[in-house]
């Protein structure tokens, strides 16, 4: 059985400033949304319209069902974040559509919100245990709900093409359309330049890295006020509280600010078990 039309919406879309445009064809039309990774927080985790994010594991499209809808809308998504020759293979009825002319396009209006695909309930039945786990070190995903807990209004978390860039984008929780900043493609320094910048308009600002590589070392030598939380798996274990707290005195001590934090990388097995192994890394 088909279902009908569906959009994946991708970073372009985001910086060409059509995400409006997105939540007004989802209001008129109840038509379901797939956000890259590069674009999360469209719209709340718990929304109707939102589907998941899709392209960071090697079976998304799979259990995203992309192959049972009959038109499955491609605005704003590179290559790198969803590769259209894996859709093809894996039988998808796909085609672009320019963010520009979103606006414009017909959606046909559903009778209903789309059903959530296999994707969305096999990632929250294994993420939502994490989140709850208070064991140490942590588990990535819980430190990815803590930071977008406790971030203020306007604050933002900035990852890289890296263990911690697949942790955010897979767990990190979006209260709304900025709060979390990721690359399409591996883009060495990627995550301090956009905290640094972030910070420079006076946001707070947190850029979190599983190393300090060259690029990340070059930035941190060009700046005034940026913070870097580093998480390893042998980093020092602290509670939410302890970890929050470290995080908060960086910033109030301004200056370029390093952080280290033990995460429990092994926890991407579950992951893998689920959804397959991960683009970014092995």
């Amino acid at each position: 059985m088909t279902r009908n039309t569906v959009i994946v919406a991708g970073a372009e879309l985001i910086h060409a400033g059509m995400a409006a445009a997105l939540r007004d064809v989802v209001d008129r039309t109840d038509t379901g949304v797939f956000n890259s990774w590069a674009a999360k927080g469209l719209f709340a985790w718990d929304h109707p319209a939102h589907l998941g994010t899709i392209g960071l594991q090697a079976d998304d499209i799979a259990l995203g069902e992309l192959s049972t809808f009959d038109d499955v809308v491609l605005c704003g998504v590179s290559n790198d974040e969803l590769a259209r020759a894996a859709l093809t293979a894996a039988h998808v009825q796909w085609r672009d559509v320019a963010p520009t002319e979103l606006a414009a396009h017909t959606f046909p209006v559903r009778a209903a919100p789309t059903q959530r695909p296999a994707l969305f309930d096999a990632i929250a039945a294994v993420c939502s245990p994490m989140y709850a786990d208070e064991a140490l070190p942590a588990s990535p995903a819980r430190a990815a709900a803590d930071l977008s807990r406790e971030l203020p209004d306007g604050g933002v978390v900035c990852g890289d093409a890296d263990r911690c860039g697949f942790w955010l984008g897979r767990t990190f929780p979006t209260r709304h359309l900025g709060s979390v900043v990721l690359p399409t493609r591996v883009t060495p320094g990627f995550a301090a330049t956009q905290a640094a910048m972030a910070r420079r308009g006076g946001r707070f600002a947190v850029a979190i890295v599983d190393g300090l590589d060259t690029a990340t070392q070059s930035v941190m030598s060009h700046v005034n006020d940026l913070v870097i939380e580093v998480w390893s798996d042998d980093g020092p274990p602290r509670s939410s509280h302890d970890r929050l707290e470290q995080l908060r005195a960086a910033h109030g001590r301004g200056g370029v600010q390093v952080v280290e934090l033990g995460v429990r990388f092994t926890d991407i097995s579950f992951l893998i078990a689920v959804a397959g192994a991960p683009r970014w890394h092995s």
